[in-house]
């Protein structure tokens, strides 16, 4: 699951650079896909699962601020730098996550920290790198607020995974995903309000562009991350989800014309060696959240 929401995160990315070039306002973009995401989810959930939107009014706090730091603040840092420097540097940036949970991990001991991790998440970021061709250019094209902005991108991520799976052990899969979707939504409505969506006027085929990346870039992966961390503790999923710029970078190369060459089939190659090594081990206190926190709170 984590592997497939890695695999559409990175075709989207691309989708996304392509509708960023047509220069589509990002916080637009980043509004329009929580947004439709949410109506459409909680449409289905209204219909047929009315009790999964029951949640205790003492978690909302924690419910907004998934769906404020974590997947708004997650999607608007990631795509801003995709506007203002690449595809490449944004991923590049935002994938030092795995370190940072990491660290999260040796400080807190919410699991443990082995060897075998290590050297994973160590090869996955080399991997990474070879990837979006870092080691070959004199110098990234990125200026200070894409570095600054993408350096807080890696925080939200990492953020928003270690954070999910402690939401996932009081609610349900899709009760975190609504709200978390919901609260994202009204924070981007506060700062984009519908006045100024109409002023902008984007176009019939635009609004069915947005749409459909809505769906497919974070319904469904979203949906698939956050089931994946109900089987995996946040370190190994994060790894894991390293496979997303080996799959944009293939997905640019054969939509935009942008460059894989050797050094970047060598560094997808470490990339999925890295999550291959990482299953060779589970974790010594297990990984399965309790049965009980599926049920209807």
């Amino acid at each position: 699951m984590v592997a497939s929401a890695a695999f559409i995160w990175g075709t989207a990315a691309t989708a996304a650079k392509m509708l960023l070039s047509r220069d589509i306002n990002t916080i637009l973009l980043v509004q329009t896909r929580v947004t439709f995401s949410a109506i459409f989810l909680g449409s289905i959930l209204v219909a047929f699962r009315p009790a999964l939107l029951r949640v205790h009014l003492a978690d909302l706090w924690r419910l907004a601020l998934l769906g404020i730091l974590g997947i708004a603040g997650s999607n608007f840092t990631y795509y801003f730098v995709i506007k203002e420097a690449s595809v490449s540097v944004a991923i590049l940036l935002q994938y030092t996550a795995p370190l940072l949970i990491m660290a999260y991990a040796a400080v807190t001991k919410e699991e443990d920290l082995t060897p075998l991790k290590v050297f994973s998440a160590c090869a996955a970021l080399l991997g990474c790198a070879l990837a979006v061709g870092a080691f070959q250019k004199p110098s990234l094209p990125i200026g200070a607020s894409a570095l600054g902005v993408g350096t807080l991108s890696a925080f939200t991520f990492a953020f928003m995974t270690v954070f999910t799976r402690h939401l996932l052990a009081r609610y349900s899969l899709w009760t975190v995903t609504l709200y978390g979707l919901l609260f994202a939504s009204l924070f981007w409505l506060l700062v984009n309000p519908p006045w100024r969506i109409a002023q902008e006027s984007p176009p019939a085929p635009l609004w069915g562009a947005l749409v459909a990346l809505a769906i497919f870039s974070v319904l469904i992966p979203h949906s698939l991350f956050f089931a994946g961390l109900r089987h995996v503790v946040p370190a190994r999923a994060i790894i894991i989800s390293t496979l997303e710029p080996v799959v944009a970078i293939a997905t640019a190369a054969l939509v935009a014309g942008e460059a894989f060459g050797p050094v970047q089939a060598a560094g997808a190659v470490l990339v999925l060696g890295a999550v291959v090594i990482l299953q060779l081990r589970r974790e010594v206190h297990g990984e399965e959240l309790a049965e009980d926190s599926r049920g209807d709170h």
